[in-house]
C-alpha cells in the first residue's frame, strides 16, 4: 500500500524516536527472550496425529523425580510457565502423546512444548520449545485451491465501479480484500465480494490488517504509545487476551471463508509491507531483534489457526521493495526480515509460510518496470527488488536454509505493484506487459496483483497514477494491454513503446 508513503516518510524522518522504554510487563520482555545455547534434551518434532499430539525427543539429562515433563505454554509464555501435560521416564528417546482437543479449553492446538525436569523441587526447562507444525492434520475443510492463473487486479469496491464487473473483463484470476480486525462481527459486504470474485473464475486473496480501528485485544503493546497515529499496527500476541483473540480471528475467517456458503479465501497475507513497520505495521520494540519476535509470534498463530480450518490455504508474510538495505531506522530490509522469520520460525517448527512482496519501482514515480541501475542490480546487495530483478528475492528464496519443510522452494506472490500513468500511458501498458512476463517466466511466483482498477486521489497528488482506469472510470491504454498481456502482438506493442524487445529482458527462473 503505497497511499501517502512519500509524505509520510518526510515527516517521520523528522519525527522519528525509538522508545526502547515501552512499559509493557516483566512477561511480555521475557518471552521476547530467545535461548541460542543448546539443551541437553531436543525437541524433533510436534505433529499431530489423528486426536493427538506426538512429541518426539532426543538426549538426556538428569531429573529428580527421574521424569521429563512436558509443558504446554501459551505463545506469550515461556516455560516453565504453562502446564504440565505429560511425563515420560527421563530417557534418551521420550516421547510424549497429548490430546489434541481442539474447539475446547485444553485445546493444545496452539501451545509451545517445552521438556521441563525437576530442579531444586521447581520445574526447570531443558529443551527448546516448539510448536505443531502441522496444523493442516486436524482441518475441518480441505478445498481445492482456485489455481486458474497469476494475473490479478486490486479492485475497485465502489458500488458504482464494482458493478461493472471489470476483472472479469479483464482476464484477471485473481483478486485482493483488505479485512480488517475490527470487521470481523461484519463480513457480509467481504461475504459479497468473495462469492461474487469465485463465481467469475477468481481466485482471492485476504490481507488481515489492524488498524485504527481495531478493538485494543488486538494491538501490540509496543504499538499503543502512537495508537492512532499511524496507517497499521503489530497484531497482540504478547499478552493473554491479544493470544485469544488472534486465534480466534484466524480460525473463524479461515473457516467462515473455506467454501462453505460464504466463498473460498485461497490466500491469507499477516500484515502489509510489514518490515516497512513505522508506516504498515507499527510496533515500537527498539530493536530489530524484539520486533521480529513479536511478528513471528503473531504469524505462528495466525497460521496454525487458518491451516487448522483450511488445510490447503496459503499463508503469507508480506514485504515491500527494499531489500539489501533500509531506506531509514524505521524500515528493516526485506533480506533482513525474511532472514530473521525464517531462523525463528525453524527454530520453533519449519511451516510452510510463503512470501508476499512489493516490488514497485524506485523512484516509485518512475514509469518503467523494465529498467535496472545501481539501486536495481540482479544482485543480492542490490538496494531494491523491483520486477525488473524480482530473481533476486526468488533465488534468495532457493537457499537450502530457506526452504519449506517439504524442501520446496517458497512461493513469492506479488500481491501489489503498480506504474503510474502520469509520465505517458505507453509507458505504464509496456510495464503491465513487462511485469505480466516476468511473473509467468518464474516458477516461485504464483501471483501478480496489480495496484489498482482505478486511480486512487490521494496517490495522483503524489504522482502515482497507478489505476487501469481513470478517476473518471474511463479506460486507460493500460486497461486493453492487461486484458491480454501475453499474446505476441500486445507484447509487440509494449516493446514498441519501451524501445526494447521486453521478452529479451527477462530471466527467467
Amino acid at each position: 500500500m503505497k497511499l501517502f508513503k512519500k509524505i509520510a516518510s518526510f515527516t517521520l524522518v523528522l519525527s522519528l524516536v525509538l522508545v526502547a522504554s515501552l512499559a509493557v510487563s516483566t512477561e511480555a520482555f521475557a518471552k521476547t527472550t530467545t535461548t541460542s545455547t543448546s539443551t541437553p534434551v531436543a525437541i524433533g518434532g510436534v505433529l499431530i496425529q489423528g486426536a493427538d499430539v506426538v512429541v518426539a525427543t532426543s538426549g538426556v539429562t538428569a531429573s529428580e523425580d527421574g521424569l521429563f515433563h512436558l509443558v504446554a505454554s501459551d505463545p506469550n509464555q515461556t516455560a516453565p510457565v504453562g502446564t504440565d501435560v505429560a511425563q515420560a521416564a527421563a530417557a534418551s528417546g521420550a516421547s510424549f502423546t497429548v490430546p489434541l482437543a481442539k474447539d475446547t479449553a485444553n485445546s493444545m492446538l496452539f501451545k509451545k512444548f517445552t521438556v521441563c525436569v525437576m530442579k531444586s523441587g521447581a520445574l526447570s526447562p531443558v529443551s527448546n520449545s516448539m510448536y505443531i507444525t502441522n496444523p493442516e492434520a486436524c482441518a475441518s475443510r480441505a478445498p481445492a485451491r482456485m489455481n486458474v492463473g497469476k494475473k490479478g487486479i486490486l479492485p475497485d469496491l465502489a458500488v458504482a465501479v464494482a458493478n461493472k464487473n471489470q476483472p472479469a473483463a479483464l482476464g484477471a484470476k485473481q483478486v485482493n480484500l483488505n479485512i480488517r480486525v475490527s470487521q470481523l462481527g461484519r463480513l457480509a459486504g467481504y461475504d459479497y465480494s468473495v462469492r461474487k470474485y469465485n463465481s467469475q473464475g477468481m481466485q482471492v486473496n485476504v490481507i488481515i490488517l489492524a488498524d485504527n480501528t481495531s478493538p485494543s485485544q488486538y494491538v501490540n503493546p509496543y504499538a499503543l504509545d502512537q495508537f492512532g497515529a499511524h496507517n497499521y499496527y503489530g497484531l497482540n500476541a504478547s499478552t493473554t487476551e491479544g493470544v485469544q483473540a488472534l486465534e480466534y480471528a484466524a480460525s473463524y475467517l479461515a473457516k467462515h471463508y473455506s467454501g462453505i456458503g460464504y466463498g473460498q479465501v485461497d490466500n491469507f497475507i499477516i500484515g502489509n509491507e510489514v518490515n516497512a513497520w513505522w508506516l504498515w505495521n507499527y510496533m515500537n520494540c527498539g530493536s530489530n531483534d524484539v520486533f521480529m519476535q513479536e511478528y513471528a509470534r503473531a504469524f505462528r498463530i495466525m497460521y496454525n489457526g487458518i491451516k487448522s480450518e483450511n488445510a490447503t490455504a496459503n499463508v503469507y508474510t508480506c514485504i515491500d521493495h527494499q531489500w539489501a538495505k533500509a531506506e531509514a531506522s524505521y524500515y528493516i530490509s526485506g533480506k533482513e526480515f525474511l532472514t530473521k522469520l525464517n531462523t525463528l520460525m525453524t527454530e520453533e517448527g519449519n511451516v510452510d509460510w510463503r512470501v508476499a512482496a512489493h516490488p514497485y519501482n524506485a523512484p516509485l514515480t518512475s514509469p518503467n518496470a523494465w529498467e535496472t541501475s545501481k539501486n536495481v542490480s540482479h544482485s543480492q546487495s542490490t538496494p531494491y527488488v523491483t520486477m525488473a530483478n524480482l530473481d533476486v528475492l526468488t533465488d534468495f528464496l532457493c537457499q537450502t536454509s530457506m526452504l519449506s519443510p517439504t524442501g520446496a522452494v517458497r512461493t513469492v506472490k506479488v500481491s501489489e505493484v503498480g506504474y503510474t500513468s502520469l509520465l505517458g500511458e505507453q509507458y505504464q501498458a509496456a510495464s503491465i506487459v513487462y511485469a505480466n512476463l516476468v511473473a509467468e517466466n518464474n516458477s516461485h511466483v504464483d501471483g501478480l496483483v496489480i495496484s489498482r482498477e482505478t486511480d486512487d486521489a490521494g496517490e495522483i497528488g503524489q504522482g502515482l497514477a497507478y489505476g487501469l482506469c481513470n478517476v473518471d472510470g474511463t479506460q486507460k491504454m493500460a486497461y486493453s494491454f492487461f486484458q491480454n498481456p501475453l499474446d505476441a502482438s500486445v507484447i509487440a506493442q509494449a516493446s514498441a513503446a519501451a524501445g526494447v524487445d521486453l521478452t529479451t529482458l527477462i530471466t527467467p527462473r
